[in-house]
């Protein structure tokens, strides 16, 4: 079961202990009273900690626009006169303060924090009679807030660091915190206490196994690999941490061949791991979502054309987020003699076809445009070809489309693990099992070179991962802006290297280095004068 299926009253008993953080960080509840009678029960508690889980919902969102949308993975076009967020973050517009994508990514990532915050300053108080339970919630509690920092550092940087609940007036004196502190003073202890006592089958608060989805032993363990590999890498170089990444990272991969968890067996499997049906089978850490309003995953409608009602009756958002040239042609590099794809994983990402929509001979009309992402979206066709019932009719706007969205995956923390140990047997040993899963040939001896095998971790990332929201922060943290640079590049020129594109030279220009970043909030900025400093690149 699903953990949504009862966070949906969950929620909405704790829609009157949240306010909304629309307008600022602090989050305080509506009545005190109320959520001071509130939190006194170990039930109570778990229903506060789904709240907790709750936050989550947007996030996937935010994977793809600020993430995906940023890299080189996908290509938006030029902007258009009417403004859309998408394209602003795709072309590097220096004047992206005000848009609401960037506004409510820190709203929302703030909002976790801040249910977190106040679950942890109720639950000492709470009589727990069943053993373990107590410290396991606070783990989950604690796994969630730094996940969202995790977030809030990586797309902002400096941020205010709170613990605790606030008040408005304490909200508004709280600066920004460096990075660094922010690793140091609450993400990496955050995951060490989860790594402690979280387990892998997580309770209730009475002592029965959990619905699916809450965070594990082995979610806590690669995250904070995640976290410290990131550290590694640019802005901090913090080399220490690539140890202590490694060793994490071992232990999850040691784990999953041990008890043959969150590994699809072959391309079939991995094709199918794509229906909701699948949820909670692969993935280490997801997102839960449902078939029910406001709690779909809401990354499938932005992430498509409009198209045909071959695919899906709803009419998409029609966002021209289409697959960029250089992951399309990394997609469709290996082919057989008669140019069928032979990485399984390329029809399973990408949508290479123009369906004609023969639903009405007298109204025939056909997607035209360019190769587009349909890893999460379960169309008609797909659902057919895999072998499950058509849930068109189930999804009744927008925010209805079920399937859940991977926060952590095993195969991340298998390349995270290449990528640090070098072309070592186990290092190859990870992207070979990949590429062989996958249907393409296992690397060359040319390619276990040290040189080469990097490129090739890098590549294989993108393939596995693409459409993940990882795609932006490998950059970052590989300090290579250049990619998207070179991806401009290729669009504003033809075969002849004549400009038939000028405006994206313009794009390239707005590439700075302080670009890694997005800016801090206007509103944010704008709440107490002289309490943030914005970030370089938008001042």
């Amino acid at each position: 079961m699903k953990l949504y299926q009862y966070i949906l009253s969950g929620a909405m008993s704790m829609g009157l202990l949240f306010s909304s953080c629309s307008d600022w960080l602090d989050v305080t509840p509506v009545d005190t009273r109320t959520t001071e009678n509130f939190y006194t029960t170990p039930s109570q508690m778990e229903q506060a900690l789904i709240g907790v889980y709750n936050g989550l919902l947007p996030l996937s969102t935010y994977a793809l626009l600020m993430s995906e949308v940023r890299s080189d993975n996908t290509w938006c076009g030029e902007l258009s006169t009417a403004q859309r967020d998408y394209m602003d973050i795709s072309s590097f517009n220096p004047n992206i303060s005000t848009i609401a994508t960037v506004r409510d990514a820190w709203n929302d990532l703030f909002e976790i924090v801040s249910r977190a915050n106040l679950f942890l300053s109720k639950v000492d108080g709470v009589n727990y009679t069943i053993e373990g339970i107590k410290e396991q919630q606070i783990g989950e509690a604690r796994f969630l807030r730094a996940l969202a920092y995790f977030d809030l550092v990586r797309y902002y940087g400096r941020v205010p660091l709170t613990l605790v609940p606030q008040t408005m007036s304490e909200a508004m004196s709280t600066p920004q915190s460096e990075a660094v502190e922010i690793y140091e003073k609450v993400i990496i202890p955050d995951l060490e206490y989860a790594v402690g006592s979280l387990t892998e089958e997580p309770k209730d608060y009475l002592g029965r196994k959990s619905a699916s989805g809450r965070a594990t032993l082995t979610a806590a363990k690669a995250l904070l690999g995640r976290v410290y590999l990131t550290m590694a890498g640019f802005p901090l170089y913090d080399e220490t941490k690539k140890e202590l990444a490694r060793e994490l990272l071992e232990e999850v991969i040691d784990y999953a061949d041990a008890t043959g968890k969150f590994w699809a067996k072959n391309a079939s499997e991995w094709q199918r791991m794509w229906i909701n049906e699948n949820d909670n089978k692969y993935h280490i850490f997801e997102i839960q979502y449902i078939v029910a309003k406001d709690y779909g995953n809401p990354m499938v409608f932005h992430s498509v054309p409009r198209l045909p009602s071959k695919y899906v009756t709803l009419e998409m958002s029609g966002n021209s987020i289409a697959c960029a040239k250089g992951l399309d042609n990394l997609l469709k590099e290996e082919q057989d003699e008669e140019g069928h794809f032979l990485d399984v994983r390329c029809l399973a990402t990408i949508d290479t076809t123009k369906f004609v929509n023969d639903d009405n001979p007298n109204s025939v009309t056909k997607y035209a445009g360019e190769d587009f992402f349909i890893k999460f979206l379960e169309h008609k066709m797909k659902r057919e070809a895999l072998g499950y019932d058509d849930i068109n009719a189930q999804i009744v706007d927008r925010t209805y489309f079920p399937l859940n969205f991977p926060l952590i995956r095993l195969e991340d923390v298998m390349l995270m693990y290449a990528e640090i140990v070098g072309p070592t047997s186990k290092g190859v040993d990870m992207v070979d099992r990949i590429r062989r899963r996958a249907g393409i040939p296992v690397l060359t001896n040319a390619e276990k070179e040290p040189a080469a095998f990097r490129e090739c971790v890098d590549k294989e990332r993108r393939r596995e991962l693409a459409c993940e929201g990882i795609r932006w922060h490998d950059l970052v943290r590989h300090n290579n802006l250049q990619a998207v640079r070179d991806k401009f590049q290729e669009y504003a020129v033809d075969a002849n290297g004549n400009v038939i594109r000028p405006t994206l030279l313009l794009y390239i220009r707005q590439i700075k280095d302080g670009t890694y970043l997005y800016p801090i909030p206007d509103s944010q900025m704008k709440v107490k004068e002289g309490l943030y400093v914005q970030n370089e690149a938008y001042r």
